[in-house]
């Protein structure tokens, strides 16, 4: 959780609009279910008389209530009230009354108002009774007293909420009787209270609409960022990191693994913040206005809370293995569909299905639990909502049945519950998804908190005038976790101009040589220089700048030839570009083409042959026009004519550059300046073509095994004329400088 708030830290303007978004969707939310109450209970009940306070009273009433009312209640109901010229008596400044005033002219005015109505509904002979009380009252104030004395048990039977509204049944006929349109008061509070809720509506609705969005935004930078940081990380691994994590892994966690955290991010914003603020302003609500029915909404949450800890309890431990599982099913996927052609052709289609099926079920299965339990959420939740409206209307009916709460009120108190539930019920849903998305998150920073094998250094050495001289210096090389050497005191020179090539078995450690000249490994023991400077205190970006590497298999991109061979160089020229096309011996089929070096190339170049894919890398390669040439078995997809005058197209072109080979095929290399062979990690021998064929036997036996007898001896007539020449040529020099 720690790192999913450190992903967030960024973003924290965005959170805190977010947060406040939610605080007014949810007290907007909550307002609404109050003014419901007020429509059925004020507006459709009450005629949309909201208190119990007359606005007009004929003058019988007047004096009917002058007659009942205690003393303090007979001035303030002269104090507010003035008769007009019908004789009618009127609330003095109604409509500039605030609440607060209505409210304590009620506490006064309801008693009394309701005593009258039911004076009014009593049968003939008890109304006579109450007539009698009421001339006694006028003559004998003590009379009032007794008189609500006698009525309080009834009273007090009915309830409050009755009596109130008893006695707002008067004021609406009073209201009428004056000469006043009570219907009209009765649409009019109905359309307003309709407008306020309408308000309220849009406000939630504009408050949503900004927190999702901002929530969209916020989880897109999230996942951007970390698909970004990811990939820079990746481009920085050496192979060391590379053998640690799959590429199946990788890409699992820098696609499926970002999508769950950026899903986490936007519901975490959109929801999960949402539900407790809402759940909370809803528990407020009811232990403000309902505290006496608070224990129906405590059952609803301990049965809530039960369902989902048996829940959690059951599919948790599954989300755990899921993103593994969803790992091997991508690393199963890529095997099969970069080894398809060997598959097809030893008719494996069947096994490798079953091998696929059988990860494929496994994770379907996982699924399926993990579904299948969750979707007893819904229903089960369903099932609590109704039993607890079921139980708060029957609770409700209870209560306004005693007159202690209106239809409208119990309408607001199940409006309250059910958001509380259904907070609690999004919350635990989402709730669920955080435990996969920290694993995701665990597995995205586990790549971004890999340490790297391989930096540059603190302050690295600029190389300057580079001649591209390299020497391994009893080098030596274990892999990372292998207790065997794989290379052991390997020591030479490659000079500038010169051709190095290197030789020897299968395993023998040939393409580790170029990997730890690239720096994709470093030495266990030794150094590697070029001109004399440690390969370890240059910077990689200038190391693999004056390198121009042809890997063992060709690597192309999409895109077109031209973008291929130009991608170490920006802004490549068209004579360059073609220059290093034909000493690669590309050109000869790129004019071919149509589009010529414009023309497509696919993903992985599957719509060039292998020959081809080799003289594009070869031509990208020289088109850097680097110091250092090195080839990891290029030359391995060329016919023998192609590649013999290649090889003599690089000797005449590039003269000043030094030229490292690693070769399998004898004949690719039997012109090299210098021949290095290894054998099981150590150097056997270092020498010309026939050097080595008097002092190794490795060598010897590799050259026997590739060339025929005449074609040795016409290699070795070639050596001797070579050395013959390049002794008279050394004499030579000689002599002109001691003349």
């Amino acid at each position: 959780m720690k790192y999913l708030l450190v992903q967030l830290k960024p973003h924290w303007k965005y959170i805190a609009i977010i947060l406040i978004a939610h605080i007014v969707q949810a007290y907007t939310t909550i307002l609404l279910p109050s003014h419901t109450s007020n429509l059925v209970d004020v507006g459709i009940q009450n005629s949309g008389f909201e208190y119990a306070v007359p606005y007009a009273l004929t003058e019988e009433t007047y004096e009917t209530l002058s007659a009942i009312m205690l003393p303090e209640e007979r001035e303030t109901l002269q104090a507010n009230f003035e008769q007009d010229a019908a004789g009618n008596f009127n609330l003095i400044d109604s409509a500039s009354l605030s609440d607060e005033v209505f409210v304590a002219l009620e506490q006064q005015f309801y008693l009394p108002l309701a005593i009258t109505q039911m004076m009014r509904n009593l049968p003939a002979e008890e109304a006579a009774q109450a007539e009698q009380l009421l001339a006694l009252a006028t003559t004998n104030p003590e009379a009032v007293a007794e008189m609500r004395n006698q009525l309080a048990p009834e009273l007090e039977s009915l309830g409050e909420a009755s009596v109130r509204n008893t006695g707002i049944q008067l004021v609406v006929s009073e209201y009428g009787a004056a000469g006043n349109d009570a219907n009209e008061k009765k649409v009019s509070y109905l359309l307003h209270e309709g407008a306020v809720m309408l308000f309220i509506a849009l406000i939630t609705f504009a408050s949503a609409g900004l927190a999702f969005y901002l929530a969209s935004i916020v989880g897109a930078e999230v996942g951007f960022d970390l698909r970004a940081r990811i990939f820079d990380k990746v481009l920085s691994f050496s192979q060391n990191e590379m053998s640690e994590f799959s590429t199946a892994s990788l890409i699992t966690r820098s696609t499926n693994d970002i999508q769950q955290l950026q899903l986490i991010v936007t519901l975490l914003l959109r929801i999960i913040i949402f539900s407790p603020i809402l759940a909370l302003f809803g528990v407020f609500n009811i232990f403000a206005t309902h505290a006496n029915m608070a224990w129906v909404l405590i059952l609803a949450v301990g049965l809530v809370g039960i369902l989902v800890t048996i829940l959690f309890k059951l599919t948790m431990p599954r989300f755990n293995i899921l993103q593994k599982m969803v790992d091997r099913i991508n690393l199963l996927a890529r095997e099969i569909l970069t080894g398809l052609q060997v598959i097809r052709a030893f008719g494996r289609q069947e096994t490798e299905s079953d091998r696929f099926d059988e990860g494929n079920t496994d994770l379907k299965n996982t699924f399926l639990f993990v579904g299948r339990t969750m979707s007893l959420m819904m229903p089960m939740m369903l099932l609590i909502a109704n039993i607890i409206s079921v139980l708060i209307v029957w609770v409700g009916g209870h209560r306004i049945a005693s007159g202690e709460m209106q239809v409208g009120e119990m309408m607001a108190f199940i409006t309250y519950t059910m958001q509380v539930i259904f907070s609690f019920l999004m919350f635990s849903l989402m709730s669920m998804q955080i435990p996969r998305a920290l694993v995701s998150a665990s597995r995205i920073q586990e790549v971004l908190d890999k340490s790297l094998t391989i930096e540059d250094p603190s302050q690295p050495v600029v190389l300057e005038d580079v001649r591209g001289e390299v020497s391994f210096n009893d080098v030596t090389f274990s892999f990372q976790n292998s207790e065997e050497e794989t290379l052991r005191n390997i020591t030479f020179t490659a000079k500038q101009g010169e051709t190095t090539a290197i030789i020897g078995s299968t395993g023998s450690g040939k393409s580790t040589v170029l990997s730890m000249l690239l720096r994709f490994y470093d030495p266990t023991k030794g150094n590697i220089t070029i001109d004399g400077v440690d390969i370890r205190d240059i910077s990689q970006e200038q190391l693999r700048d004056i390198i121009g590497f042809v890997p063992q298999k060709g690597v192309l991109f999409s895109g077109n030839i031209r973008s291929n061979i130009s991608y170490g160089v920006d802004n490549i020229s068209d004579e360059l570009l073609e220059k290093a096309s034909e000493i690669a011996h590309a050109s000869e089929f790129i004019e071919q083409k149509e589009e010529g070096y414009l023309s497509p190339i696919s993903q992985g170049g599957t719509n060039v042959s292998g020959g081809q894919k080799q003289r594009l890398s070869i031509a990208r390669a020289i088109a850097k026009q680097p110091h250092i040439l090195v080839f990891d078995d290029s030359f391995s997809a060329l016919d023998y004519r192609t590649d013999a005058s290649l090889r003599s197209a690089l000797k005449e072109e590039i003269k000043d550059v030094t030229t490292i080979i690693v070769a399998q095929r004898i004949s690719t290399i039997l012109d090299a300046e210098k021949i290095i062979v290894l054998d099981e990690g150590v150097i056997d021998g270092i020498g010309t073509h026939n050097e080595l064929m008097e002092k190794s036997a490795v060598y010897r036996q590799i050259a026997t095994s590739q060339l025929s007898p005449a074609e040795l001896a016409e290699q070795q007539e070639k050596g001797v004329a070579r050395v013959a020449k390049q002794t008279s040529t050394d004499d030579a020099s000689e002599l002109g400088l001691e003349g």
